[in-house]
């Protein structure tokens, strides 16, 4: 145990930063204990959005092929976008451990490379090991919840990291080993998260620039041959898009339920957190013409918070150029925010240091500027990790959770083979039974985030419906539309067509007699026809109809929800109750 004793003291800031990570990951077990204690049936409560992701690992699980995870007849479909996170994070469950055992695998493994890989980065840049620590622990913190939340940037910030690791020793030295160390993490990017690709193109982009103007040619050289190397990789997966684009008449209109708007108007969010990243490289211009244009170490950081800074306030408002706004700017404000956090860290450690060399007005700008930035760093890891107070957690929808759990357990019994559950649409059971249970639901509003055709989306849910009777308005609340409508048509287009009424108020706010229009609401674009078809659609033939629809679906069993669902009267349509408890009822067809 000596080489153990002697590795811990050479290593002590890592060996206590690992610490502080595996203690950190112990809050959702604490969260679990202190708000459901004996209650908990071991039902992994919600945080957040997580069913959508867990259900796209099951799909892996069960032996599918990643495409829609909740509705049996698409279950061997392609999937619309490409998440490697989803495959890895399968890989414990199908080494034979149980759902909730490898979702705390997954989350204290990719917690701890998290660590490494961020610490790995601060040292890269020379930050003191101690001061990386801490940096790490709190963008941890900050980042708490997408690290908790499986396949969607849990398996992502890792690689993230390792990018820019790349990117920092390809700018100091441009060996080969450097260049296809890039070359991989930039590979990688295209296999994990779209928009991480995309910001890795353009800050390599922003690289080659900054060595063409230097004249710079051995970095400019390494860059393009990282960027080419990184895009044969990553290749098949562009390839795989073209084509599905091409061979399903279904992708463009699966693409607008993800959010897809065709606008050159940036979302506000690209000064909301983007702005962030101009006030950094304002006051790192500051810094330069202010004495450090001759300090190699602060040029260097510099060069580097600036190029990576660019690239991610770049990516957020690229539909500026390109006229396609897929949220990107609500995605990129997740990678914008620990950015600062990191940059802050760098920059604060690095002007301590050199506090020597700062005149007092300096020196006392400097302290400004800092604080105001630590105080924004304070107030998104506290607004990201704040789900996981328990004074914030939703205890009534916790409870509901582990009721769930008897009725699962009691399909997963029955039914040796996948069927298909008819459930409330409405309900949070319905979007959870695809993740708990090998079987499928008739209708959950994650489904339609797949390759699929619109319309049926929309039969999907008038089925699911049929003990609602749905009127126009019910079809046109705004709890109901988000069930069947894509993230495009609500609440993206009309959004859209708000931000250029504000453009043009902006531009035009001396002329008091100019008509910049009236926003418009998600109903109002539709138009009323649009739910009067759909109510049509249902009274004139789903209704009459509904015993063929289920037959068409597939459908074998209806759980209704006695407390939410007391409209439900499955026997109306011959169904036998099979199953009953305190809240759930199962009906068999």
């Amino acid at each position: 145990m000596t080489w153990v004793k002697k590795l811990l003291q050479n290593h002590r800031p890592v060996a206590v930063l690992m610490v502080t990570i595996l203690v950190l990951t112990v809050i959702p077990v604490l969260d679990i204990f202190l708000v459901l204690g004996n209650t908990w049936q071991g039902f992994l409560p919600t945080f957040g959005d997580e069913p959508f992701y867990p259900a796209l690992v099951q799909s892996i699980v069960k032996g599918y092929t990643g495409g829609n995870p909740y509705f049996f007849e698409h279950r061997n479909d392609p999937p619309l976008v490409i998440f490697g996170g989803v495959w890895i994070n399968a890989a414990p469950q199908l080494a034979g451990l149980s759902y909730n055992t490898a979702m705390m695998v997954n989350f204290i493994l990719w917690s701890l490379l998290f660590a490494v890989s961020l610490y790995w980065l601060f040292r890269e840049l020379r930050v003191r090991p101690w001061v990386a620590v801490f940096g790490t622990t709190l963008m941890y913190l900050q980042m708490y919840s997408h690290v908790w939340r499986s396949v969607n940037l849990q398996p992502v910030y890792p690689f993230y990291f390792l990018f820019y690791i790349a990117l920092v020793r390809l700018i100091r030295e441009q060996s080969r080993k450097n260049i296809v160390f890039l070359a991989l993490a930039t590979g990688m990017a295209f296999y994990l998260y779209a928009y991480f690709w995309q910001i890795a193109v353009i800050t390599l982009g922003l690289l080659f620039l900054y060595a063409l103007v230097r004249k710079n040619w051995p970095l400019l050289k390494a860059t393009l041959l990282s960027s080419l190397i990184g895009g044969v990789i990553g290749l098949p997966v562009l390839l795989y898009t073209l084509w599905l684009s091409y061979a399903s008449p279904y992708f463009w209109e699966s693409v607008g339920r993800f959010g897809l708007v065709n606008t050159h108007i940036p979302m506000a969010e690209v000064i909301y957190s983007g702005g962030w990243v101009g006030i950094m490289i304002a006051f790192l211009a500051v810094l330069f013409w202010r004495g450090f244009q001759q300090d190699r170490e602060f040029n260097f950081l510099g060069l580097f918070l600036v190029i990576n800074g660019l690239g991610l306030w770049i990516m957020q408002g690229s539909n500026l150029i390109t006229g396609k706004l897929l949220e990107t700017a609500e995605h990129i404000r997740i990678l914008i925010l620990p950015w600062l956090l990191f940059a802050t860290v760098c920059i604060g450690a690095l002007l301590w240091e050199k506090r020597a060399l700062l005149s007092g007005k300096l020196r006392l700008f400097s302290v400004i500027v800092i604080g105001v930035l630590s105080v924004a760093n304070v107030h998104y890891t506290y607004f990201y990790f704040s789900p996981f107070l328990t004074q914030n957690v939703n205890r009534g929808l916790w409870q509901t959770e582990q009721l769930y759990v008897k009725p699962f357990a009691w399909l997963e019994n029955k039914e040796k083979e996948p069927v298909v559950v008819w459930s409330n649409p409405h309900d949070h059971l319905t979007a959870n039974l695809p993740t708990f249970t090998k079987h499928f639901t008739l209708y959950t509003w994650g489904g339609m985030f797949e390759l699929m055709p619109e319309g049926e989306v929309h039969e999907r849910f008038l089925v699911s419906s049929y003990f609602d009777n749905p009127t126009i308005d019910d079809l046109k609340s705004s709890d109901t539309m988000g069930l069947y409508l894509g993230r495009q048509d609500f609440p993206h287009k009309a959004k859209t067509i708000e931000r250029g009424i504000k453009v043009c108020r902006i531009l035009f706010f001396w002329d008091k007699n100019k008509d910049c229009g009236t926003p418009p609401t998600p109903q109002e674009l539709l138009g009323d026809q649009f739910f009067i078809d759909l109510e049509n659609k249902f009274q004139n033939d789903i209704k009459p109809n509904i015993k063929e629809y289920l037959k068409k679906y597939h459908v074998s069993y209806i759980l209704k929800d006695k407390t939410l669902d007391p409209q439900y009267h499955p026997e109306e349509l011959g169904a036998t109750r099979v199953y009953s408890d305190d809240r759930y009822e199962i009906y068999h067809l």
